[in-house]
């Protein structure tokens, strides 16, 4: 029995499948790419710095590709007029704070520094930070990517751009290039950060299903051998991200997916019946993962959805998810939150395509409130949750209630 054994011909360059790879051109963003490469040519035009960029959209559409491709592209001409461009890539997934951003870009600045310092004030790493900067010289680009994890944290969004007039910096230009799939973040920002960093703005509207297509043609181009996957799995595949919020990283992913299940069991082609296979595996997955990976307020604020939905109630407005999530929350000793706070951890959970949170105008009543409706399954998400031992009893209270409810 081989275990290993990959003889079949499936894939002709799969790295280019892989999350992390960027194209050397994105199809059906070539709008945005404009867009974005106005803001970094007026040192181009004998000017002094770049713009400040704010970019946004939700997840899978391109955004962080596009900035790295228009920077990619620049850094020709830049050598051409003896002009040193540097770009720095940060992510910051698992930053809350603005001493964990600055050192984080630290950590992709200075030399000698591998991970986060601690034990030192703001102020010292803002020293570092600004003497780092000062030491690359020329033009800095920093991509700051997932930004809106800084929340309101954004003391730092204003200093960098601004380190040159404030006598931060003498000889390096800096310019900050922010990433949100937030819609809202921008909103949030102070009104001297919102003036600072969103020189230029970009907004990625989700792909349609003829968009994903075309994306998907020229991915399989790349990745498969020719004659592998056909128009029909590209099709479906297209068809279900424009409905996932018009994601191509999760129509690539999908593809991805069929192909390793067509290679393993030896098969000379991608079929349909792979890609359902491919997709009920990843859901499953995501669906996991996220929650793992969630709070426990974004835990209980989901079963509070759940419970609802369990009680004939798929749509409800904030208040009446916020009273369910209370009960929850206090069943199991946790503090509660606002009704604010989970608000806006609803519009975070939409942002992971586990809730649809719609905004609503209150008509004669005035004012606006959220609409929001669980975006997975009932099972699957139990499923997930059956590695969070905290809220097994509230699930086991759900579950048995809309079983007696039924009967």
């Amino acid at each position: 029995m081989d275990l290993y054994d990959v003889s079949t011909s499936i894939f002709k360059n799969e790295e280019t499948l892989m999350e992390d790879w960027v194209p050397d051109e994105l199809p059906e963003r070539e709008d945005e790419l404009k867009e974005i490469a106005f803001a970094f040519k007026p040192p181009l035009r004998g000017e002094a710095n770049t713009h400040n960029l704010f970019v946004y959209g939700k997840s899978g559409l391109g955004k962080t590709a596009a900035v790295e491709i228009a920077l990619r592209e620049l850094k020709q001409p830049f050598d051409e007029l003896g002009k040193d461009l540097t770009t720095v890539n940060v992510s910051l997934k698992d930053v809350s704070t603005e001493f964990q951003a600055v050192g984080e870009i630290l950590t992709h600045i200075e030399p000698e520094t591998y991970s986060r310092p601690k034990g030192v004030s703001l102020g010292d790493l803002n020293h570092r930070l600004f003497h780092a900067l000062e030491d690359i010289g020329g033009h800095v680009v920093i991509i700051l990517d997932e930004i809106d994890n800084l929340g309101t944290n954004d003391d730092l969004l204003y200093q960098i751009p601004r380190a040159r007039s404030n006598d931060r910096l003498e000889e390096t230009r800096v310019s900050v290039v922010g990433i949100s799939n937030d819609l809202k973040f921008r909103e949030n920002l102070s009104a001297k950060v919102k003036d600072t960093l969103c020189d230029v703005e970009v907004n990625f509207d989700p792909y349609d299903a003829n968009q994903l297509r075309s994306i998907l043609h020229h991915r399989k181009e790349i990745a498969f051998q020719d004659g592998v996957v056909g128009d029909d799995v590209i099709g479906l595949c297209a068809a279900w991200a424009a409905k996932d919020q018009g994601s191509a990283r999760q129509g690539i992913k999908y593809l991805h997916r069929a192909g390793e299940i067509a290679s393993d069991r030896g098969f000379d082609d991608v079929t349909v019946d792979h890609l359902h296979e491919a997709r009920d595996r990843i859901e499953q997955e995501q669906v996991i993962n996220s929650i793992s990976n969630l709070t426990t307020h974004d835990q209980a604020t989901l079963l509070a959805l759940a419970s609802l939905e369990e009680n004939g109630k798929s749509t409800t407005r904030t208040k009446y998810i916020y009273g369910e999530y209370k009960q929850i929350a206090e069943s199991v000793g946790m503090d509660t939150l606002t009704s604010r706070s989970i608000r806006d951890k609803l519009r975070n959970l939409d942002t992971y395509n586990l809730v649809v949170a719609k905004e609503k105008s209150g008509g004669l009543e005035g004012g606006k409130y959220l609409e929001c409706e669980l975006n997975i399954d009932l099972d699957d998400l139990y499923d997930a949750f059956s590695s969070v031992e905290r809220f097994d009893e509230i699930i086991d209270s759900i579950q048995s209630g809309s079983r007696q409810s039924r009967l």
